[in-house]
This record gives C-alpha cells, structure tokens and sequence, in this order.
C-alpha cells in the first residue's frame, strides 16, 4: 500500500510559474494554477479550479502564506496536489484552504517543513489509486504537521505519514520517515472509501502512519468519525508516540472483516508508545495492540500507560479467525509478551495484564 502512495503525486513536478510585488520582504502574488514560487508569497487570490495541481514550491526556506484564501481542484479530475513540496527544506505552508485535489498538501522528501493552520478538506484520490490524503508526507522527516482541519477526505486519511525504502517504480524519492510531528489537529469524518463515492469498504483511517516509520509523534489531536481507524500504525513501525489525543467514534462504516479502532498499533513494530489519550466510542476496540500473525511477530516492547478507554466494541464484532472480539483494552500476544500496560482506565478488557494499575470504571 505504501507503494501506491509513492505515486501520490508523481506528475506534480510539471507545476511552473511566475509571481508579482514584493511586500515586506515577500511577494504579495495573483497567482494562478499550475505556478511554482521560489519567493515567499502571500497569496492574494482564491486560485482554481486546477485540473492539474496547484502550487509547487520551488525553493528551501519560504513562506507561502494562503492569506486566507482558497486554492481548489476539479472533482473528480487527476488533479494532484494543490500545495506541493518535492524536496523541500525548511519551507511553511499557512493560512488557508485546499480542496478537491487528489491530495490537499503533499510533502515528498526533503525535511523539517511546517504545515500549519491549513484546512484540507475534500481532497478525493483519483480511482486510479494516486493521492487519497487531506495531507501527506512521503519518505521525508522532521516536518511539522501543527494546527491544521482535516475534513472529508478520502480514501486513505486525514493526515497520512508514508515511507517507501527503495527507489523502484521510477521515483528517486526513498526513506524512511522519520521525527515528523502531528499535533494539535482536527481530524474530522475522513470516511469515503476506495470507490471515491460512498463509505463502502472503507479503510480510511484518521491519522495513518504507514510502514516503515520510526520516531514520528502523534499528539493532541482530535479525531473523529473516521471511515476505519482514528489512529492506525501500519506494521514495522518503530518508536512512535502516540500521546494526548482525543479519539472518539471512529470505525463504524467497514462492514467487512472487521470494524475499526480508535488507536491499532499493527505487527512487527516496538517501543512504541501509546499514552494519555481519550478513547471513546469508536465501533471495534479502544486501543488493540496487533499480536503474532502466521511468521509475523506481534507489536512488542510497546507502552501503554494512563489512557482513557470507554465505551467502545460499540458495534458487534465481525467474525473474523484474524482480529476476533473487541474491548477497551486489547493485547494480541500472550500475556502481552513485553508490551506494558500501565494505570489505564477502562471497562472491557481481553486479559489481566492489560489492566495492570488501573482502574476499571
């Protein structure tokens, strides 16, 4: 799946363009679609509606600055990003909406860019399978993902972190993402699923954190009504931090193999940390940490510590010989094998060792 997020923008960099008056030391622009600013700018127009990407940023270290203004695609057109980093460093992205693209703003490669105060909403991917993320980062780290609204995109996330670790299907950009910070987001009814129309067979999670990823933090988020997942880590992620997020009613759309959870750490990973968060409400279980699958080890080494877990398997489970019942609290390995599960409250739970020094309410 990673793969196919590898291709989420992939035609972005015919973007080109020019700009207008410096104001302040940053260009006051008219822009229009398909421009490229290497210069920071503040926007000084609503632009679309594009059929082939928005804005690309063309140089390290600038601002672009929406101003409040509105950059916007053509439904249901291969129309890419509507902000583009293709390895940038150091740039911003502020203050304003995109929508109807097939990913709000892309970062690919590069490192320590900011997203921030940014509604991206209705950013659906092409049926082709490019794009699919209100907001996305791919192979890049330490960028931070601060203060944004993330609303109805679809059919991957609300906020999608991806790491491909090869350079295969001809694209130079490979790695790992890592140290990338999501905080203080609203992430809000990202729940269209793969026919880019309905919620049916929906995997579309809140915040996704694909494989591969090491160090990323996740906190203070507020994510609601998600299509799967409020929060996932997909398999072989490493020492993320998932603390201080408000995770309610999530996973009540897939009607097939299983519903879906508000906090799931899937296998292979370790050291993660998972803590301080409210998980309320949603469909399958509160938080599920995935154990051994055939030859694949469960998610060990983890932390679990002073979460809040109610009221959720607010749906009945579906059958299923792979996830099986839900509850508050859910640990896959036997006896938790080394994960740590400490001062939780809750009031479902699938062994003891899940309920060590907490409360159960």
């Amino acid at each position: 799946m990673a793969k196919v997020r590898a291709r989420l923008v992939a035609a972005a960099a015919l973007l080109a363009g020019s700009l207008a008056v410096t104001v302040g030391g940053a260009e006051a622009a008219v822009l229009s679609c398909g421009q490229t600013i290497n210069v920071s700018t503040v926007l000084e127009n609503d632009v679309g509606p594009c059929n082939a990407g928005g804005i690309t940023i063309g140089a390290d270290n600038i601002t672009f600055d929406l101003n409040g203004h509105t950059i916007f695609g053509v439904p249901p057109a291969l129309d890419l990003a509507g902000v583009y980093l293709l390895g940038r460093t150091g740039v911003t992205v502020k203050n304003g909406t995109v929508r109807n693209f097939d990913v709000g703003v892309a970062i690919e490669g590069g490192s320590g860019n900011t997203v921030t105060g940014i509604v991206a909403r209705d950013n659906i991917g092409a049926s082709t399978g490019i794009g699919g993320d209100g907001i996305a980062i791919l192979s890049s780290s330490e960028n931070r993902i601060i203060g944004n609204s993330t609303i109805n995109n679809a059919p991957f996330s609300g906020i999608g972190i991806y790491s491909r670790i090869d350079a295969n299907h001809g694209r130079a950009t490979a790695g790992r993402s890592t140290n990338n910070l999501v905080d203080g987001n609203q992430v809000v009814g990202n729940k269209i699923g793969r026919n880019r129309f309905t919620t049916q067979d929906t995997d579309n999670d809140g915040i996704r954190i694909e494989n591969d990823g090491v160090a990323n933090v996740i906190s203070n988020n507020f994510v609601y009504d998600s299509g799967l997942d409020g929060i996932a880590l997909f398999a072989d992620n490493f020492d993320t931090i998932v603390r201080g997020n408000t995770v309610q009613r999530n996973g009540f759309y897939r009607t097939t193999a299983r519903r879906g959870s508000g906090i799931i750490v899937f296998n292979r990973g370790a050291r993660n940390v998972v803590e301080s968060n409210q998980v309320i409400g949603n469909a399958d279980s509160g938080i599920d940490i995935r154990g051994v699958l055939g030859v694949n080890a469960g998610a060990t080494a983890g932390r679990i510590v002073n979460n809040t877990a109610v009221g959720n398997s607010a749906l009945p489970f579906i059958p299923s010989p792979v996830f099986g019942p839900s509850f508050d609290l859910k640990d896959g390995n036997v006896n938790c094998d080394a994960n740590t599960w400490l001062g939780n409250r809750y009031r479902t739970f699938n062994q003891p060792c899940v309920t060590t020094g907490g409360q159960q309410v």
